[in-house]
């Protein structure tokens, strides 16, 4: 079996565009940097946040290059390879791989909510057929079914299988997932709303979004999350105000958005998705305001 030692924040990149809708390399590079600098332990390129599902093949085998270039060796590159068909999956880490990758972020078949036998069996294929360690990406509300900690378990035997992200927002399942493969998985979880709490069960990292707006705020919470320094409650509520920002639209045009308008900007989505409307704008401008985000804004 594989082995790594991955752990603490890995941002998932947005990927900048510009007016023309091509990727903003230069801004996406500059984003790799303040995040490394802003205590990054690993970053993710293409995945969610990322908005893969709107990138052809070959920009984001060209993003994983990208990012592995750039980074140089500073700390690992994680491609994001979920895709509809297996054959896609297979490609995108084949793809990583030669882009010198140090892993794959995967979700179960997407829309096709296979049954527990044919989720083993999927993540069975693709282990066969990549060198490619891999970290488990569970997402419920974007997959439509649940990688139990009984199938993570199950899971975890394959020799590329190396980690696991939860983003079921259960503090009870991530908890049951450090205690039945804690010793053999990385377990990360994909909210920073939920750092302190996981890291109390003894989670490994996030797989973080709004590191890259506010990466002083979310270094510091997870460096204070088990010492109980009293600044944490401070942290806490920037943190979640972030986290409603995202849920004024679409969260990966919100995120985009909320960079905006806090001189972070990467351009706004591609469809399916749409810039935010001007009450969502609005909405995230008076949250900011309110909560006094701001002050992250050039920390």
């Amino acid at each position: 079996m594989a082995s790594v030692n991955w752990g603490g924040i890995f941002p998932v990149l947005v990927t900048p565009f510009g007016a023309d809708g091509s990727i903003n390399e230069t801004r996406y590079k500059a984003l790799i940097d303040d995040a490394i600098a802003n205590g990054a332990r690993g970053v993710v390129a293409a995945g969610s946040t990322g908005e893969f599902y709107a990138l052809t093949k070959a920009e984001r085998a060209r993003l994983y290059k990208l990012t592995v270039d750039h980074v140089a060796g500073r700390v690992p590159v994680l491609a994001g390879v979920a895709d509809l068909r297996v054959e896609d999956v297979l490609e995108a880490c084949q793809s990583a791989v030669a882009a010198g990758c140090a892993g794959g972020m995967i979700l179960p078949p997407i829309y096709a909510m296979p049954s527990p036998r044919e989720i083993v069996a999927f993540f069975e294929h693709i282990s066969r057929n990549t060198s490619l360690p891999l970290m488990l990406y569970n997402s419920p509300r974007r997959a439509g079914i649940d990688i139990t900690p009984a199938l993570v378990e199950q899971l975890s035997a394959l020799p590329t299988v190396v980690a696991i992200k939860d983003s079921s927002g259960v503090i009870t399942q991530v908890s049951e997932l450090v205690q039945r493969v804690g010793d053999r998985l990385r377990v990360f979880v994909g909210y920073e709303t939920m750092i302190v709490p996981a890291r109390a069960v003894g989670a490994h990292g996030v797989v973080a979004m709004a590191h890259q707006i506010a990466g002083p705020l979310i270094r510091d919470y997870w460096d204070k999350a088990l010492t109980g320094d009293k600044a944490l409650d401070d942290l806490g509520r920037d943190v979640f105000a972030f986290y409603r920002c995202f849920q004024s639209g679409a969260y990966y045009a919100a995120i985009k958005e909320t960079m905006s308008q806090l001189g972070r900007d990467a351009g706004g989505p591609r469809l399916p998705l749409l810039p935010l409307a001007d009450e969502q704008k609005s909405a995230i401008a008076k949250i900011i305001a309110d909560a006094g985000l701001t002050r992250w804004a050039n920390a």
